[in-house]
């Protein structure tokens, strides 16, 4: 399970790279695509990248280019996949709470059913 920063930079990375699995990064180009809210800094993002090569979403390798980082990320299958992923987590936190919905009403009826039958 990713925790809510790890998600917000791989989403970043994802429209990073688009439809493509490899793409080069600079720190800043990541950063400008993570929301304001977030507040990751730099030194966080190398340990969020880190992290997500260590869970199996993205291979990192980081060079120097004139005096810049840059980040050759190719992202891995569980990479590719993570939007397939979160939407099916979606569903499955819907169909849950309808669930939830539907069986509170069914035992809703049931109670009043007996209530009535057993006066």
């Amino acid at each position: 399970m990713l925790s809510p920063s790890e998600k917000t930079v791989l989403k970043a990375v994802l429209s990073k790279c688009g439809e493509r699995s490899k793409c080069l990064a600079t720190a800043a180009d990541i950063l400008c695509r993570v929301p304001r809210h977030s507040e990751i800094s730099e030194s966080r993002l190398n340990d969020i990248l880190k992290c997500l090569e260590y869970d199996g979403y993205v291979d990192v390798v980081m060079s120097d280019r004139h005096g810049e980082m840059v980040y050759c990320i190719s992202l891995k299958e569980r990479g590719k996949g993570y939007k397939r992923e979160s939407v099916q987590s979606r569903r499955y936190v819907l169909y849950r709470f309808f669930l939830a919905i539907l069986s509170a009403f069914i035992t809703f009826a049931i109670g009043r059913l007996l209530f009535a039958i057993l006066k």
